[in-house]
């Protein structure tokens, strides 16, 4: 009994004392995590790649768009679709205008009208790309949870004509934001920095 005891007896307080170890290493993780994403003031490294993500987010936004007008695309595809575009605006009340200047089918629509109108089969875009999304106004502080910028872009129309196809360049701006959202990881709840996008215009 004494052999065993001075060959497992160790091994325990190991075990324990590695346990406490490994406890210690992640409610510090924790902290540094809820300290890095709850932080209020963001250092110009920070607000550079957030204006990076929101250059990713627009143009994930125009490829869930084509999805969304694609007849062809099975329901279920053409929901989730809808989904992201809402997910990705700072609300359903957010207004975009991507028909040409001088149209007369032209549409100014906000968000949550986008997604019925797209799901019936009814917008009137025309087919389009992006080109050159720029940051035209930096990221800047407007309260303790927000900041508020724009990016620019070129929106390349094909447009029919007598000799064929003419490309329509037309120059447009978003806006974008970057709030505070509360967001759940496991058994915590911290309120973290998230990128949407404003008016297109």
């Amino acid at each position: 009994m004494l052999v065993l005891f001075a060959i497992y007896a160790p091994s325990c307080v190991d075990e324990e004392a590695q346990a406490m170890y490994e406890e210690s290493m992640l409610t510090e993780a924790r902290k540094d995590i809820r300290a890095e994403f709850e932080t209020a003031y963001l250092s110009k490294t920070s607000l550079f790649a957030y204006e990076s993500t929101a250059k990713q987010k627009f143009s994930d936004f125009v490829d869930y768009l084509n999805i969304l007008a694609d007849i062809s695309l099975d329901m279920s595809f053409r929901l989730k679709a809808g989904e992201m575009i809402q997910n990705t605006f700072l609300s359903e009340n957010i207004n975009i205008q991507l028909s040409q200047p001088g149209d007369k089918q032209s549409q100014k629509l906000n968000i949550q009208k986008l997604v019925k109108k797209g799901l019936k089969n009814e917008l009137s875009f025309p087919n389009f790309s992006v080109g050159t999304i720029q940051v035209r106004r930096p990221l800047q502080r407007t309260n303790e949870t927000s900041y508020i910028g724009s990016l620019s872009f070129l929106q390349n129309v094909n447009v029919p004509s007598q000799i064929g196809e003419i490309l329509n360049v037309i120059n447009r701006n978003v806006d974008i934001f970057l709030i505070k959202e509360e967001k759940v990881f496991g058994a915590d709840t911290l309120r973290v920095w998230s990128v949407k996008l404003g008016d297109i215009r």
